[in-house]
């Protein structure tokens, strides 16, 4: 980015986030964050409802992840009609997807997908249409959630057993060869 398209000090900048989760009994899960180090620290939990097993005594990892992006979301579109001096009254952002699954688990043929994801954003203001539709764009476009939905980029897993590394997909078949 050059400099003449920088109008806050923070643009370009690159930081890093990371979480920690593990599992808990049952279904249940704890999870931590742990950067940005200046960040206050926070353990969060997520189970799953009855119907899959769980004690429905947390939100679910889905319900979180469509959370996440609504909050996100939230968050932009109150960062950018300050700096676009856009007055927001109010504004709620209802995240909606449907989720499903194919395929075989024994086969390891099994494959998550959802059909989309789909925002209601609702948005008090006297600022005309205009402003207020620059606003949700800018919201959406800086929206590091909503990117990476949009734009998926490249997953790297990396699977310790006892301690050791292993390569998943190198051993891919070799449970049905015992």
């Amino acid at each position: 980015m050059s400099e003449d398209t920088k109008e806050y000090p923070w643009q370009g900048r690159k930081f890093k986030f990371e979480v920690v989760a593990e599992t808990e009994e049952g279904l249940k899960k704890k999870g931590t964050f742990v950067e940005p180090e200046d960040l206050q620290k926070f353990t969060v939990h997520s189970d799953e409802g009855a119907r899959l097993g769980g004690g429905n005594t947390a939100p679910t990892p889905i319900g979180y992840f469509l959370l996440g992006a609504g909050f996100c979301a939230l968050t932009q579109l109150s960062r950018y009609s300050e700096m676009m001096k856009v007055d927001i009254k109010f504004a709620r952002i209802t995240v909606r997807s449907h989720f499903l699954t194919e395929g075989s688990v024994l086969r390891e043929t099994i494959k998550g997908s959802t059909d989309g994801f789909e925002l209601d954003v609702e948005i008090d203001s006297d600022a005309p249409p205009e402003r207020v539709a620059a606003v949700v764009r800018n919201a959406e476009a800086g929206c590091f959630v909503m990117q990476a939905i949009k734009n998926p980029t490249e997953v790297r897993t990396n699977v310790t057993l006892n301690g050791t590394a292993i390569d998943v997909d190198a051993l891919k078949g070799a449970q049905a060869a015992e």
